[in-house]
């Protein structure tokens, strides 16, 4: 009697259709890249008018270059930021910014000489400043697109998903100004601020609209002021005040909802009229971390000093309250990834599913920096990057 073949189980087959669909991407990546650099060669056309086609060449390229995976060493001693920037992992230090296939491959490394460099990255670019000064870089994973100076020390910068960029800068005439460019670095307007002093400035995900965050004082007390401003005509469509705080955080939720964080509430706000469609309070705590992503937010809610125990909040959109866990250990950072909450502590890294059940941890080292969400968790030390494993949940 012949021996019928054993039945694949759930996991097993998810792990082959893995398997399957990441090497039909490898072939599509790869077909897409060489068809570009063969139409590239034959109209002999380069240069920024081509910046678009070279992001596509670029993350197309990043996936065929391989590495021996995670972990993989590094020197991040002056470790200061790390962003993903689609098929790549940006981490900036103090003397260069590099790139990272998703197999730890290092595809380019750029020595930026600024004092104090921050990044900030789309799905194919990332920008590169040196806050308080004026110096400005965008960039691709394998080179230097736009390279500016501003007229003024620039405070904060952002890219949206479509590439435009949004420069908040000092004024020699005002008290602040925010600068926008298109995604070949041409300026589309400049929005001035007289009345309060512009801090951040960001832009939605096709860049229909900009957000700049203000703050002034009113009797001694900080207040905080987010303008929305329609990008295509430069008109303020509303001011949202908010007295005695200031706003930590401001993410754009596709084209039509605001997320605020402000010091003591998050709120959600309606981009179309700016009314307020939820909001959570932290009840005397303090925002730690947070973290968007499938529709979802989490909140870590302790103390800046790192005494206390850490509540994570989970809610939807409109901060209607899914789920509170508490965590006993001050958390300073939380990425959702791979269905899993990573929350980083200073002695551990904690596991939850996203319905709140404990999944496990891992002891942290001494030289641990970050946390990032690349293709699942990535811990980063001072001295390698590894991958955490997602822990299943004990079924009870």
């Amino acid at each position: 009697m012949d021996q019928q073949p054993r039945r694949l189980t759930r996991k097993e087959l998810l792990r082959r259709n893995k398997k399957i669909a990441k090497r039909r991407q490898m072939r599509l990546t790869f077909i897409a890249v060489a068809v570009t650099l063969v139409l590239v060669h034959i109209t002999g056309v380069y240069g920024a008018s081509l910046a678009y086609l070279g992001d596509f060449v670029s993350s197309g390229m990043v996936y065929m270059q391989f590495g021996a995976g995670f972990p993989v060493e590094t020197e991040n001693q002056t470790y200061k930021q790390s962003e993903r920037m689609g098929s790549s992992l940006c981490v900036l230090d103090a003397d260069s910014l590099s790139f990272y296939s998703p197999t730890a491959d290092k595809v380019y490394e750029y020595y930026h000489s600024m004092q104090n460099p921050v990044i900030s990255a789309s799905g194919k670019r990332v920008a590169i400043y040196n806050s308080n000064d004026t110096s400005f870089k965008v960039l691709n994973a394998h080179d230097v697109l736009f390279s500016s100076e501003m007229e003024n020390d620039i405070i904060h910068a952002s890219l949206a998903q479509n590439n435009c960029v949004a420069i908040t800068t000092k004024s020699q005439s005002y008290n602040g100004e925010v600068k926008v460019f298109d995604s070949q670095m041409q300026e589309i307007f400049t929005w001035l601020n007289a009345k309060s002093f512009p801090v951040q400035s960001f832009l939605s995900p096709k860049a229909t609209k900009l957000a700049v965050s203000c703050v002034l004082t009113v009797d001694g007390k900080l207040h905080s002021q987010i303008y929305l401003i329609d990008t295509d005509t430069g008109e303020e469509k509303f001011m949202l005040e908010n007295s005695g705080d200031v706003a930590l955080g401001v993410e754009f939720i596709k084209e039509d909802t605001l997320i605020v964080f402000y010091t003591d509430k998050a709120k959600a706000v309606n981009i179309a009229d700016g009314t307020v469609k939820g909001e959570y309070s932290y009840n005397g705590a303090d925002l730690t971390a947070y973290d968007i992503k499938n529709a979802q937010i989490v909140m870590a809610l302790g103390d800046y000093d790192g005494l206390s125990a850490t509540e994570l909040v989970v809610t939807d959109l409109s901060f209607a309250k899914a789920f509170a866990v508490t965590v006993q250990q001050a958390v300073t950072a939380v990425e959702i990834t791979n269905q899993r909450i990573f929350a980083l502590g200073s002695q551990r890294i904690s596991q939850y599913d996203l319905k709140g059940q404990f999944a496990g941890e891992t002891p942290v080292k001494n030289n641990v920096k970050d946390i990032i969400d690349y293709n699942g968790c990535i811990v980063i030390n001072s001295d390698s990057m590894e991958k955490l494993e997602k822990a299943e949940v004990e079924q009870k």
